[in-house]
């Protein structure tokens, strides 16, 4: 973020500038960022669209397990469908839509070698839909913001976490998990946001700025950002010899495929039963991401 106001800054002879105000300093709590936005308490806010699953149906469409090989194709996949997403963003200018790197199973205890191994496990979830990857697996997910991890899994009261290898340099992750496994898994889904109010009150100038500086090309960006930290993440871990990276043989990998395209078809059909055209979304998306 601190790269792009920076942009504007110098972009607008510093007529127009951008505070970042970290660490909650506006209002405690991740699951409320878009909110924020909406109300005008920032200008603008950045966060999960999964923390609240029912505001963003559409857009979390992009979460569907295997959907694409990485954050580039899926963050393509969404502005390839942003038509039809704009409607969930309501009183809001979309700054920027992209996903991380590819979510892996990270567990300290129990290493993950096949489907029977997850049975009974707890295992963390950043949103609603990846929650249903987690039951489709034969585990139990645990619904928690990404701060909550590192003491969550050393403490036991998850078994594992199915998050992107992106955050295990940042949150310290490599510290509690020791296994690795990388499957058929989800990408989450981010949104940088301001609200409505604020950005029509900018110049023509301003707005064109601000226009210019993100969209497309910066959700491309930070896609490409997250998807280089994790496969940094990962092979460090390797290196230090303190992290076991598993990866599925093809034929365990199918059956995990297979356990999962109930998720797909049960998403499509209960959005599909709203007058959510599912399977129009999904169209559009994998169009883009070819």
């Amino acid at each position: 973020m601190r790269p792009w106001t920076e942009d504007v800054a110098s972009l607008t002879n510093r007529e127009l500038t951008i505070r970042i105000y970290p660490g909650g300093e506006l209002g405690k709590g991740p699951k409320a960022q878009y909110k924020r936005a909406v109300d005008g308490i920032a200008d603008v806010t950045f966060g999960l669209q999964g923390y609240t699953s029912t505001l963003f149906p559409r857009t979390l469409l992009v979460e569907l397990p295997g959907l694409a090989p990485d954050a580039m194709t899926a963050t393509r996949m969404l502005w390839g469908a942003i038509d039809q997403l704009r409607t969930e963003y309501d009183r809001t200018q979309v700054l920027a839509l992209w996903t991380n790197d590819r979510a892996v199973l990270m567990t300290r205890k129990q290493p993950v070698r096949t489907l029977a191994d997850l049975k009974g496990m707890k295992i963390r979830t950043p949103s609603k839909l990846q929650g249903e990857i987690i039951k489709a697996l034969g585990a139990t997910p645990v619904a928690m913001p990404v701060t909550r991890m590192y003491n969550a899994l050393k403490t036991g009261v998850v078994d594992g976490l199915m998050v992107a290898p992106s955050v295990i340099k940042s949150f310290k992750i490599g510290e509690v998990a020791r296994y690795y496994t990388v499957g058929p898994f989800a990408h989450t889904a981010f949104f940088l946001v301001m609200n409505q109010g604020a950005y029509d009150k900018l110049t023509p100038e301003q707005r064109k700025t601000i226009d210019e500086t993100t969209g497309r090309a910066l959700s491309l960006k930070a896609a490409q950002i997250y998807e280089d930290a994790g496969v940094a993440a990962l092979q460090n871990e390797a290196n230090q010899g303190r992290g076991e990276i598993i990866r599925l043989p093809a034929e365990e990998e199918q059956r995990w495929r297979a356990a999962l395209q109930g998720v797909r078809d049960n998403t499509v059909k209960a959005l599909e039963g709203k007058a959510i055209p599912a399977s129009a979304i999904l169209s559009a998306m994998e169009a883009a991401g070819q």
